[in-house]
């Protein structure tokens, strides 16, 4: 095996090419150009085969600058893209390009399912006041190929980035809500969701939300929306400029990924907005914003359903309704998102999380406390 720079070009190619690996859209270029301005990024190919030609695997390196010296943080979120079986064979040439390259750390997130809990053991163990977290429940599933792949990045020198079991503790959320769409018809698909889902689509119906697809200059009715979802919700808001840049990331092209504004208005006012993103036969549900006015109408199971009708006409096997954290805690805040997330069916996904391979400890340990006062 041997690793390479690429194209953007070629990268994507990839993504789109081997689907079937279904890589992160944090893993396209396009994510990349996202994040530029605070962070570089290349693309890197893994090749394999007789005379290393065949493109095998792909990742997407941020590269973040420590302050005043020429080293850089290397960040794969959400990737490689890549066999689990070439894990083995590709680690330590990873970690060797990353020297080379000048970086006192690597993080990657692998990701490879570990465990996974469907809709009805997650409503058993809401419904049980003992169980607070999923942690504390057996699994509908478990992954063998994660336990081996664990083994071998420990062998190659890596530790998880984060031993926080709620699993908020490292970039990207290593629990996630998922709910399997394949060869499923739109009737099939309501049918899975709960009695109280589908009251609130049937309301919004009634109540005449209608739910278009917006253009970029419909970004500033989904940041003032927005705004006001942090302020409720006490998080600290990105700025227009950042959904811009995003948008112009995603949609330069025709290729995919894609990125999807979805806007629900009544009374010719717009009170919910979503940000949605495909690629390959995988799509997210990445940013929600609603106003407190027209909550009574149900907007926000609006918008989740024309999203989940997009991705059953783009052909996806996978809606994805992105984080969670593993709490089933009543008095927990974040368990409010898991009972919205279950009332569709699907399954909550365990993955293997980020795993940080340190160069220079002490620039690491240094670099580590700066992001985190950030």
């Amino acid at each position: 095996m041997e690793i390479r720079q690429i194209s953007s070009a070629e990268h994507q190619a990839f993504l789109i090419y081997r689907s079937e690996l279904d890589p992160s859209f944090l893993q396209s270029p396009s994510w990349g150009e996202v994040k530029k301005g605070a962070w570089r990024y290349h693309s890197i190919g893994f090749f394999a085969g007789s005379t290393e030609q065949e493109l095998i695997g792909t990742a997407l390196i941020l590269a973040r600058k420590a302050p005043k010296i020429n080293k850089y943080f290397f960040y794969i979120p959400e990737g490689p893209t890549l066999p689990a079986d070439k894990y083995e064979s590709a680690l330590p040439l990873l970690t060797e390009y990353a020297k080379a390259q000048g970086a006192f750390a690597l993080r990657i997130g692998p990701m490879i399912i570990k465990s996974r809990w469907e809709a009805d053991l997650i409503k058993s163990a809401l419904a049980d006041e003992s169980a607070t977290s999923l942690n504390q429940i057996t699994p509908s599933y478990i992954n063998p190929v994660a336990k081996s792949l664990q083994g071998v990045l420990l062998k190659a020198g890596f530790q998880l980035s984060s031993d926080d079991p709620e699993g908020f503790g490292a970039g990207q959320p290593r629990f996630l809500y998922q709910l399997p769409i394949k060869d499923k018809s739109r009737d099939q698909l309501l049918a899975g969701f709960n009695q109280l889902w589908r009251r609130n689509i049937k309301k919004s119906e009634n109540e005449g939300v209608r739910v278009r697809i917006g253009t970029r200059d419909d970004l500033g009715e989904f940041h003032r929306i927005y705004l006001e979802t942090a302020t409720r919700d006490k998080f600290t808001p990105r700025p227009l400029s950042y959904f811009q840049q995003m948008w112009d990331a995603f949609n330069q092209d025709s290729s995919e990924p894609e990125l999807v504004l979805f806007l629900a208005e009544w009374n010719s006012q717009v009170i919910a907005a979503s940000i949605y993103i495909e690629l390959g036969f995988h799509s997210w549900y990445l940013y929600g914003a609603s106003s407190t006015e027209g909550r009574e109408v149900r907007p926000s199971n609006a918008i989740q359903w024309a999203m989940m009708e997009r991705s059953l006409q783009k052909g996806a096997y996978t809606y994805d309704l992105r984080g969670i954290t593993a709490t089933l805690d009543k008095e927990n805040p974040h368990v409010g998102l898991l009972q919205f997330k279950v009332g569709v069916g699907g399954r909550a996904v365990e993955v293997m999380g980020e795993w940080d391979y340190s160069i220079n400890p002490l620039l690491y340990r240094a670099f580590r406390a700066y992001l985190n006062r950030r």
